[in-house]
């Protein structure tokens, strides 16, 4: 055995999950990905669509969201995969979440009881991934413009993150007037760290300052500056969530009825760590996995433009439940959207 091999053996103990995304794709069988013609998928669908520039910024992910294909040209729905954790302050490994939760997606059953809609009958098409740099400007022009053609397409954006930061980029392109936040933190900071003024720990300070309302549900840990700047601010505690679930959620459902324009992002760690234990930044006294998406549901209407779930870490989510709740919570807001607007 090699020593190569011996290096990998003694990873797959240690971080068993990570070694699984690092070695799986190199194992997938390609011809899955290809369309009859013999093309690869994505340079069809490029071409099919008419993308301009975002093009030029998106790459192949050797999985397929649900494992199910749709044409771009058929599709309601878009997924964009956003790897990038660049500005994480604590546990990196976000990066790797688009493929983790693309791997788990396939093997989800797509009809839930609780709608009994099955999301086969839902078109998604899967774009791949944003084409990431250090430079987190740079990221966000990139998301900025694939949003922007989808939008223009009249397709809704599905961002699969990453961390927290790329909300911002897809929020400039959509432009709604109103993000509801499920979140453990405000990420309302002015800095972070000392001297940065883009990152996951600012984002919604950004969003708020200029581009729309934001009001957080399920937040529960802050530092002063935030609580100073949140102050009039609309948001639900988890707190009030978990007290008086009827009120938050009627609560919630007449805030976002003011909306003409609506995105929804969701913070993995929004959920309790018993329920989501692979993240970056763990919070406890969270929400439970059934709890939030009782509240997506009061929560997306048909004036949705876009959405994203972020911050899921699969380096830490060793068992895979973490991932198995993305995988859910994006099966039934997808299907809860596709109902709300008709399109099922």
């Amino acid at each position: 055995m090699g020593i190569s091999a011996l290096k990998i053996l003694k990873a797959s103990i240690l971080f068993p999950h990570a070694v699984a995304l690092i070695i799986i794709p190199i194992l997938v069988d390609y011809n899955r990905l290809k369309a009859p013609t013999g093309k690869l998928y994505l340079e069809q669908a490029y071409l099919k669509a008419g993308l301009n520039k975002a093009r030029l910024y998106l790459i192949e992910n050797p999985y397929c969201f649900s494992g199910i294909r749709h044409d771009y040209e058929e599709s309601w729905f878009s997924v964009i995969g956003v790897p990038f954790d660049g500005t994480t302050s604590f546990r990196p490994g976000s990066r790797f979440a688009p493929s983790s939760i693309r791997l788990f997606s396939t093997e989800a059953e797509t009809i839930s009881l609780d709608d009994c809609i099955d999301l086969e009958k839902v078109p998604v098409s899967d774009l791949g991934d944003v084409a990431v740099t250090f430079n987190v400007e740079e990221v966000l022009n990139r998301v900025e413009t694939v949003c922007g053609e989808l939008l223009g397409d009249s397709k809704i954006p599905v961002l699969l993150g990453g961390e927290h930061t790329i909300t911002l980029g897809a929020v400039r392109a959509l432009k709604p007037d109103l993000l509801i936040c499920f979140d453990a933190h405000f990420d309302y900071r002015d800095e972070y760290p000392q001297g940065v003024k883009i990152s996951h720990a600012t984002v919604m300070r950004r969003i708020s300052e200029s581009l729309c309302r934001v009001v957080h549900v399920g937040v529960r840990a802050t530092c002063r500056e935030e609580v100073e700047y949140a102050h009039n601010r609309r948001f639900l505690t988890s707190k009030q969530v978990l007290e008086d679930f009827s009120k938050a959620s009627e609560a919630l459902k007449s805030i976002v009825e003011e909306a003409s324009r609506l995105y929804v992002s969701v913070d993995l760690d929004v959920l309790d760590p018993a329920y989501a234990p692979g993240v970056g930044n763990p919070e406890a006294c969270g929400l439970s996995t059934s709890m939030l998406l009782k509240l997506l549901d009061c929560s997306i209407t048909d004036r949705l433009v876009g959405m994203d779930l972020v911050e899921l870490n699969p380096l830490l989510d060793f068992g895979g439940s973490s991932t198995a709740a993305a995988v859910r919570i994006l099966f039934q807001a997808i299907v809860k959207t596709a109902r709300e607007k008709g399109l099922v």
